[in-house]
């Protein structure tokens, strides 16, 4: 579920999301709620996404996972009802996520996407960032079901401005793919791997055979949390940097021709 105002983006995120679901095979439906006010009234857009088939149609009032379009709009107190117990939840704040502390019973993400769209460009002529392209890349980290090359796809194809928009979302995934790993590393033991040991067990590898199917996206580059895949132009070809590499796998399951797998490595 989004929870925002008017202007905000809500509803077309509820809409991209449940296209980038169908793309990527589920079931999705969306819809959207309005409050009385004509401008800047708080908005609800709902997405279902299930690999079954879709028989409810009535609004939510129980959501997996809520994005707050707007950290303000945590200060009404009916916003975190629509969540369940444990849900995910996604604040566009500039604030770290120890300042929710309060918000424990959830499984809190943030992302500064107003940030993230002035960085970009992705302004309206009146000064407002676009944030909700943005939220739509951190939320394909935050629900790991709808791959972001299929979130990007549907962006580029949704949007009026593709590529700053895409580049948005792009940031609002690497950015929330980050703090998860950085967070993760917390918890590792001390003679556990980490980003930039030797001793992990696989590395992603890009095999001839399959860079055949490689149409040259760089979605791998991008999404890469430890900067660890780097590329030639001419001819354009990748490389892993296994001194950086984590062993996410996350390019991997990003690639969208499968043209990446992995390369059993014995340990040092």
């Amino acid at each position: 579920m989004f929870q925002g105002h008017g202007g905000h983006g809500s509803v077309v995120a509820a809409k991209l999301l449940a296209r980038a679901a169908a793309k990527s095979g589920y079931r999705a439906q969306s819809f959207a709620s309005y409050g009385a006010l004509r401008r800047g009234g708080k908005v609800e857009g709902y997405v279902r996404i299930s690999e079954e088939e879709l028989f409810l149609r009535c609004k939510m009032y129980s959501a997996d996972c809520l994005v707050v379009m707007d950290d303000s709009l945590l200060e009404d107190t009916t916003t975190l009802r629509a969540a369940k117990e444990g849900a995910g939840i996604l604040i566009n704040t500039c604030k770290a996520k120890s300042e929710y502390s309060s918000l424990h019973r959830f499984k809190v993400f943030t992302v500064d996407a107003y940030g993230i769209a002035k960085e970009k460009g992705l302004v309206i002529p009146g000064g407002m960032p676009v944030i909700n392209t943005t939220l739509l890349g951190a939320l394909a980290g935050v629900l790991k079901i709808v791959p972001i090359g299929d979130m990007i796809a549907v962006i580029r194809d949704g949007t009026p401005n593709p590529e700053k928009n895409a580049e948005c979302a792009m940031e609002g995934y690497r950015r929330v793919v980050e703090k998860e790993e950085k967070d993760a590393s917390k918890d590792l033991p001390a003679d556990g791997w980490s980003p930039g040991n030797k001793r992990a067990g696989r590395f992603p590898a890009y095999h001839e055979e399959k860079m055949e199917k490689c149409h040259r996206c760089q979605i791998c580059y991008m999404v890469c949390p430890s900067l660890a895949i780097t590329f030639e132009n001419y001819p354009l070809k990748f490389f892993v940097n296994r001194e950086l590499c984590a062993g996410c796998g996350i390019c991997i399951h990003e690639c969208p021709r499968r043209a990446i797998s992995w390369e059993e490595q014995g340990h040092d």
